[in-house]
């Protein structure tokens, strides 16, 4: 401590007997890698503080997964957008409608299949669109789990649609509901004539997908 008080005590004496020219030359001299550094630690603390407090990125409200044939990203965007009414906090949470079909660029499809593998692991995923075939025999089936648990809430929320939804349930055990007809989806100009909706095995967001059926039924 006393070796810091005789420090500063030392630097404040020449300070004082210097012009303003000389200590601000003495200081640009002798300081400016500790100016450097200070300033870029108050700007990674700047800028984490704006990721973390002030500005955090949106959430996930509901993950889907599109399956199947390449479909133009501005649908699965009008899309996206078309279901975050159902989003209990706008500034905090999102709905992603995500494509994970082949285009034919080996780089971006394999970006696609590192990006996908990494979601699912992480759980991030909740559902998947994706055409019959693929639910009945594509790789996918070992990932899905029946879709009882969505049906359920779908009761609660509007019994009216669960009647209708209910005879939709199809496939084996069940997995997957069949969205032919969804009046938002044809709006948007996607086709339903062979479209199916499945949960991840190891997803549990039963009520979001329930409400995202809720709004993808409603007349447009």
């Amino acid at each position: 401590m006393d070796r810091i008080k005789n420090f500063f005590r030392t630097e404040w004496a020449k300070l004082r007997e210097m012009t303003f020219r000389e200590k601000r030359q003495y200081i640009w001299e002798y300081y400016k890698l500790h100016m450097f550094g200070f300033a870029f630690v108050a700007f990674i603390v700047g800028s984490l503080l704006n990721v973390w407090v002030f500005n955090p990125p949106r959430q996930d409200f509901l993950y889907i997964a599109w399956i199947g044939e390449l479909i133009p990203t501005d649908r699965l965007q009008n899309l996206s957008e078309a279901l975050e009414i159902i989003v209990e906090n706008p500034d905090r949470q999102t709905v992603t409608v995500f494509s994970y079909s082949e285009t034919g660029n080996f780089q971006m499809d394999q970006g696609l299949r590192t990006r996908f593998s990494a979601f699912l692991h992480q759980g991030a995923i909740d559902v998947f669109m994706l055409p019959r075939h693929e639910v009945e025999g594509g790789i996918w089936q070992e990932y899905l789990q029946p879709f009882t648990s969505v049906m359920e809430e779908l009761l609660l929320l509007n019994p009216s649609l669960y009647a209708r939804l209910n005879l939709s349930l199809s496939c084996e055990n069940e997995i997957a509901l069949s969205l032919y007809g969804a009046p938002l989806l044809e709006y948007i100009g996607i086709d339903t004539s062979d479209l199916y909706l499945a949960m991840l095995i190891n997803a549990h967001r039963f009520y979001e997908v329930a409400r995202a059926l809720e709004v993808m039924f409603s007349e447009v």
